[in-house]
C-alpha cells in the first residue's frame, strides 16, 4: 500500500519517494555520530564498569533494539514524519503527544550544543589554531556557523542530505576501524569483555553505563523521520533502522574493546570527562593518524548536526500541522520539499542555546550529555507505552509479540533506568532535565485546546 498523495493530505507536501534504504540507513548511522559519540563516551563507560564496557554496550543495545521494533510496528500502521509525537498523540491523547514531541525536540537542542562544540574545537585543532580552540568567543562563533551551514544543507533537500551522509559515514567507519586495527595490533594483551564490572561498578555504575550507551545509540530513529519521503514509507524506515543498529553495535563493541586492550581501563577511566581520541589517539596513530582521526570526529559532528536537524524539523512540522505550536511550522519549501519555517526556527534556537551554554561553562555542556540521555530514554518509554495502547486497525491481539511483549519489555527497561537515574545524575543534569520538561508545559496546555488529530494517512487504493 502507498500513502495518499501529499496534496490530498493535511499539512505540508514533503517530497515523496526521495529516500531509499541506503539513504535511510545512512541517516540512522550518521545521526548517532559514531566517532564523536565514542570519543566522549568510552572513557565514561570504562570509568563506570571497567573492562565490562563492551558487555554493557551489547546488553544496552537490547532495549534499544526493542524500541526500534516498536518504531517499526507503529510506522507500518501510521507512517507519519512526527513519529513519536504522532504515535503517542493517537495512543495516549494530545497532551501526552505534545510532551513526547517536545522531549524529542529538547533532546535534539541539547545535543546540537555538544555537536557544535566538538565541531568548533576539532576544526581549530585540525588547522593548528590551538589558541582559538581554547577561546569561548571563537568556539561560539565557529559552532554557530557550523549549525547554520548544516541547516542550509538540510534545507536544500533530503536527497542532497542522503548523498552527503552516505559519503561521510564511509569516512567515519574507515577511520574508526583503522583506529581499532592499530590498537589491537599494538596491544600487549587482548582484554576480553567480562560481566564483572570494574570502575564504579554496582547499580550506579551500570546505570551510568546504560545512559551513556543510550547516548551512543541514539539517532537511528532519524530513519523513521523521513518516512513520508521514503520510497516505501511503511517498510524502508524499519529495515534501515535495524540495519543501522546492527552496524553500530558491532562498531562500538569492536572500537571499545580495542581501546581497552591498547590503553588499559585505568588510562581510559582517567579521561572520562574528556575526549579520549583527542588525548590518546596521537600516541597510538602518530601525528598524521591523529589528524585523520580528528578529521573523522569533526566530520562525525557535522554529519550528526545535519541529521539531527532533519528529524527535529519534521517533528515540528507534524506538530504544526496539528496546530500544536504555530501553524507556520507546517510550511514546506515549494522548491526543495523540506520544512522551511521549522528548519530556521530550530536553527536559531539551537545556535542561541549553544552560544549561551558555551559562554556559561564547559561543565554545563558535559552535564547536558547525561540530561540528553534521560530525555531520550523518556521518549523511548513513551513510544513503547504508545505501542501497547495504540488503536490498531486489526486489534492489538493480531500481533501480540510485537504489540505487547516487545514494547512491554522495552517500557520496563527504560522506566527502571529513568527511576535509577534520578538518584545518580548530577545536580546540573537534573536541573537541565527539569528546565527542559518545564519548557514544554505551554505546548502541553495548548495541545488540549487544539483541533482533533489529523486523519491517519489513507491507503491509495481506499481513495477510489
Amino acid at each position: 500500500m502507498t500513502l495518499a498523495p501529499a496534496a490530498a493530505r493535511p499539512g505540508g507536501q514533503l517530497r515523496a519517494g526521495a529516500v531509499g534504504r541506503l539513504g535511510s540507513t545512512a541517516f540512522g548511522i550518521a545521526s548517532t555520530s559514531p566517532a564523536y559519540s565514542l570519543a566522549v563516551s568510552v572513557g565514561l563507560l570504562v570509568a563506570a564498569v571497567g573492562t565490562a564496557a563492551p558487555t554493557a554496550l551489547v546488553l544496552s543495545a537490547v532495549p534499544v533494539v526493542l524500541v526500534a521494533l516498536c518504531f517499526r510496528e507503529l510506522n507500518r500502521e501510521l507512517p507519519d514524519c512526527g513519529t513519536t509525537y504522532a504515535w503517542v498523540q493517537r495512543a495516549l491523547g494530545p497532551r501526552a503527544g505534545a510532551m513526547a514531541g517536545w522531549l524529542t525536540i529538547a533532546a535534539c537542542l541539547l545535543v546540537m550544543a555538544n555537536l557544535a562544540q566538538v565541531s568548533a574545537v576539532y576544526a581549530f585543532d585540525l588547522v593548528g589554531a590551538s589558541s582559538l580552540a581554547g577561546s569561548r568567543v571563537a568556539q561560539a562563533a565557529a559552532g554557530a556557523a557550523c549549525i547554520a551551514a548544516m541547516a542550509w544543507l538540510a534545507y536544500r533537500g533530503v536527497q542532497v542530505a542522503a548523498r552527503l551522509q552516505a559519503a561521510l559515514v564511509v569516512v567515519e567507519l574507515v577511520a574508526l576501524l583503522w583506529f581499532a586495527g592499530r590498537a589491537l595490533a599494538q596491544a600487549d594483551h587482548l582484554a576480553w569483555p567480562t560481566l564483572q564490572a570494574g570502575g564504579a561498578g554496582g547499580v550506579g555504575g551500570w546505570t551510568t553505563a546504560f545512559l551513556a550507551a543510550v547516548f551512543l545509540y541514539w539517532g537511528w530513529d532519524s530513519s523513521f523521520s523521513t518516512n513520508e519521503e521514503s520510497d516505501d514509507p511503511r517498510r524502508t524506515p524499519g529495515v534501515a533502522a535495524l540495519a543501522a543498529n546492527g552496524i553500530l553495535v558491532l562498531l562500538y563493541v569492536v572500537v571499545t574493546w580495542a581501546a581497552i586492550s591498547w590503553a588499559g581501563a585505568d588510562r581510559l577511566a582517567a579521561v572520562a570527562d574528556d575526549d579520549f581520541f583527542a588525548v590518546l589517539a596521537g600516541d597510538l596513530m602518530g601525528t598524521t593518524g591523529g589528524k585523520v582521526l580528528v578529521a573523522a570526529v569533526l566530520l562525525s559532528g557535522l554529519a550528526s548536526a545535519q541529521t539531527t536537524i532533519l528529524p527535529t524539523t519534521r517533528t515540528m512540522l507534524a506538530m504544526g500541522r496539528d496546530g500544536v505550536g504555530s501553524p507556520r511550522l507546517a510550511d514546506v519549501s515549494p522548491r526543495y520539499g523540506t520544512p522551511s519555517t521549522a528548519t530556521w526556527v530550530f536553527t536559531a534556537a539551537a545556535a542561541g542555546i549553544y552560544v549561551l551554554l558555551v559562554t556559561l561553562s564547559d561543565a554545563v555542556l558535559a552535564d547536558s550529555v547525561a540530561a540528553t540521555s534521560v530525555l531520550v530514554a523518556a521518549y523511548y518509554l513513551a513510544t513503547a507505552v504508545a505501542t501497547i495502547r495504540f488503536p490498531w486497525a486489526d486489534g492489538v491481539g493480531a500481533r501480540p509479540l510485537w504489540r505487547v511483549v516487545v514494547p512491554g519489555v522495552a517500557a520496563v527497561a527504560f522506566g527502571g533506568v529513568l527511576v535509577l537515574a534520578l538518584f545518580d545524575l548530577s545536580a546540573v543534569s537534573l536541573l537541565v532535565v527539569a528546565v527542559s520538561v518545564a519548557a514544554g508545559v505551554p505546548l502541553v496546555r495548548g495541545a488540549a485546546r487544539h483541533r482533533s488529530p489529523r486523519p491517519r494517512p489513507v491507503p491509495q487504493e481506499d481513495l477510489s
